[in-house]
């Protein structure tokens, strides 16, 4: 779902890209990052993320989102080259082959994507064996799921266990876990790792 005016200015802002920046850097530093050279962001808004890893650690970029206009803004600001790719993607409908990047990063993404199962199932096709997936963003409480997903149908809406359960049933491994924030709107950060295949039917 394409965000409102007011989110992109929130999403835009020099200090949200840096935060986003910290974040995953501290992810990385927990995996062996000699082992990763093909990366996909998820909902990469105006580039910040996906220009810093590939300057940073000379990674080969592919920052994706739903919204052409800030596609435009990144290509603007970073322009691109062999090894960032900046590209309009639904993350419920991937354009990439199967297994192609050994990490996929989502930020504060999924609770915009209303089909995000199937985002979750398009991420483990295009990630390697043993790949990676950060993936910070809120869950919600069932209570609030049941009021609201008859309601709010352009928006993601899931528990926490309900977004487990799709990490686990999509071959996803945790290797890392913390819930940042407490409270009705619980913040959690995931490394998970692909350990197996899932034969679709």
């Amino acid at each position: 779902m394409a965000m409102t005016g007011f989110e992109k200015l929130f999403v835009n802002h020099q200090k949200k890209g840096d935060r986003n920046i910290e974040i995953v850097r501290n992810r990385l530093n927990s995996l062996n990052i000699q082992n990763i050279h093909d990366v996909l962001e998820i909902g990469c808004g105006i580039g910040t993320l996906s220009a810093f890893l590939s300057s940073e650690y000379g990674m080969s970029i592919y920052g994706t989102d739903f919204d052409p206009k800030q596609i435009r803004i990144a290509r603007e600001l970073y322009g691109e080259n062999d090894h960032l790719h900046f590209r309009v993607e639904d993350a419920a409908n991937l354009t990439f082959e199967d297994a192609s990047f050994d990490l996929v990063v989502s930020q504060d993404v999924f609770h915009h994507i209303a089909a995000w199962p199937q985002a979750i199932c398009e991420i483990a096709r295009v990630l390697r064996l043993e790949g990676h997936f950060i993936w910070v963003d809120m869950v919600f409480p069932s209570v609030i799921t049941k009021l609201f997903k008859p309601l709010v149908k352009a928006y993601g809406l899931y528990t926490f266990d309900e977004i487990w359960f799709e990490f686990w049933d999509n071959g996803f491994e945790e290797r890392v876990h913390e819930r940042q924030i407490h409270g009705p709107f619980a913040y959690h950060h995931f490394v998970l790792q692909k350990a197996c295949s899932i034969t679709q039917s």
